[in-house]
């Protein structure tokens, strides 16, 4: 007996992407950000200094800040961020704060504007925090040391215009007549990293500190990197769907990996060995995976080192004394950066579980004299079985584990070109830079900050900023704080003015208890 209802199969790819995403829930920046540059629209490689220059450009060191050569910070630098293409506020008030109805034809014309008319397009996004509890830094005429250790975390969470068509409207004909690709991908790196920095000047035009000295400093900052998780997940597959009700007919050819490292490689394990090895057919997935599934993120599962390389060119150019600006000296700084090369080795427990199938449907065949037997004549309870746990998994959770022995994973190395012009109270920098990969916010894309800074009596200082490309659309940004010689507080913010063109982006910084003798 046919069953005449119009079944939607959405929940059976929503279970499959809520174990995708169960480690999706800490990422991160990844380029490193202070109040100060996040105030000035996220650059900083030309003038952040202090043991913050580790991660920025250990060239920096050098450079004097208020005339002070120790810098301590105690819970000294929290920044925060989230965003990327795929968070858009501006389109979401557009199409679903208006009362309209998502019907099919404005689901697509949502999917259109939210990733282009390119069916084959995707889009991602991130989100985090990175903390340093403890730096210091030290600086001598010819050379400079530091230490900072720094709490992070990287990641993102990437979908097709597909997999969002998907989510919208269902197996629905006609959004998928034709095959469309369906992908999912979510990846989190926890770390924490202890660095060392070193600087030195390696050329000056004179010996004197006079107007039209000339210095060049080279920094390096090597790093030991301890992983507390790491995990990855992706699925890439194509959907098809075509006919109506019971004539419906549902191809969904996919393949999926799971990449794992402690006690969440324990329960995948668990289930795989439940259900293929022991053939027990009443085990679910999600039975396997408990509240102990992440309650290891803390444990050390790797390690491995990384560096951050820079170099600072530094003109005191001359005196100045302007109305408003005010005296002091004008100095431009010009600088080269390249951050965050290296990785880290997760030996603790490694697990990958890859599947390859094909799921089709074509429709659905009642025994209602069996539901009376095991499901006392509730159908939704049958339909509910049929698919979390029969399609659910035999067909999505038929995965099978590799033997690893190590997942390597690599940082978010960037480079970073950036210059700063300082006269008086008043300051100007700007900054290019580019990701070598799309982990985490790190993008492949090109991105331009550009920022200001007065300071008002010296000690007030008043900071704007605007930021373009990356992983997100136009920034602006703005901070202020307490800044005296020995002692500094300030917040910045940033955020994404209009997402409707690149996406959203809001980010946080707050100085902590900065310390300078």
């Amino acid at each position: 007996m046919s069953y005449s209802k119009t079944i939607n199969l959405s929940p059976v790819f929503i279970s499959l992407l809520m174990v995708f995403a169960a480690a999706g829930n800490l990422m991160a920046q990844a380029h490193h950000n202070t109040s100060v540059s996040t105030a000035l629209g996220g650059g900083g490689s030309a003038y952040v200094t202090g043991y913050h220059a580790n991660f920025v450009n250990p060239a920096n060191l050098m450079i004097s800040d208020r005339n002070t050569r120790i810098n301590v910070g105690v819970i000294g630098g929290v920044h925060s961020s989230a965003g990327g293409r795929l968070v858009n506020i501006g389109l979401y008030n557009k199409h679903f704060t208006q009362g309209h109805t998502i019907d099919t034809q404005r689901a697509l014309q949502i999917s259109d504007d939210w990733f282009g008319t390119n069916p084959r397009s995707g889009s991602r996004a991130g989100f985090g925090v990175d903390v340093i509890p403890l730096g210091a830094s030290y600086r001598r005429d010819d050379m400079a040391f530091s230490v900072a250790a720094r709490v992070r975390t990287l990641g993102h969470v990437g979908m097709s215009k597909g997999m969002f068509e998907l989510a919208l409207t269902g197996l629905n004909t006609e959004v998928f007549q034709d095959p469309k690709k369906v992908n999912f991908s979510t990846e989190m790196l926890g770390l924490w990293e202890l660095s060392f920095g070193f600087a030195m000047e390696v050329w000056r035009n004179n010996t004197s500190d006079a107007p039209g000295s000339m210095r060049v400093f080279a920094g390096a900052a090597p790093k030991i990197l301890f992983g507390y998780d790491y995990a990855k997940m992706g699925l890439e597959s194509q959907l098809q769907v075509t006919g109506r009700g019971v004539e419906s007919t549902v191809v969904h050819d996919f393949e999926y990996y799971i990449i794992t490292t402690g006690n969440f490689t324990d329960n995948l394990t668990a289930f795989y060995q439940e259900r293929r090895v022991s053939g027990n057919k009443d085990a679910v997935l999600d039975d396997f995976l408990d509240d102990d599934t992440f309650s290891d993120l803390a444990s050390r599962k790797g390690a491995g080192f990384g560096l951050d390389l820079g170099a600072t060119f530094e003109w005191y150019m001359q005196d100045v004394s302007i109305p408003v600006i005010g005296t002091g000296p004008q100095i431009l700084r010009a600088s080269l950066a390249i951050t965050d090369i290296g990785g880290i080795n997760f030996r603790k427990n490694p697990g990958e579980f890859r599947a390859h199938d094909t799921f089709f449907w074509e429709g659905l065949t009642v025994d209602f004299e069996y539901i009376d037997e095991e499901f006392d004549g509730d159908v939704s309870s049958y339909l509910d079985y049929v698919l979390e746990d029969s399609i659910g998994s035999d067909i999505y959770g038929n995965f099978s584990p590799r033997d690893v022995r190590n997942h390597r994973v690599g940082l978010t190395p960037m480079f970073h070109f950036g210059g700063s012009l300082t006269m008086g109270r008043l300051g100007v920098m700007l900054d290019v830079g580019k990701g070598i990969n799309n982990r985490g916010v790190s993008s492949r894309r090109f991105y331009t900050a550009l920022g200001t800074e007065y300071r008002v009596l010296r000690a007030w200082p008043l900071r704007f900023g605007i930021r373009a490309g990356g992983h997100s659309g136009v920034n602006l940004a703005t901070g202020t704080g307490l800044d005296f010689k020995n002692f500094e507080f300030s917040l910045g913010v940033m955020t994404t003015p209009s997402s409707s063109r690149g996406g959203m982006n809001l980010s946080a910084a707050w100085s902590g208890l900065v310390f300078r003798f």
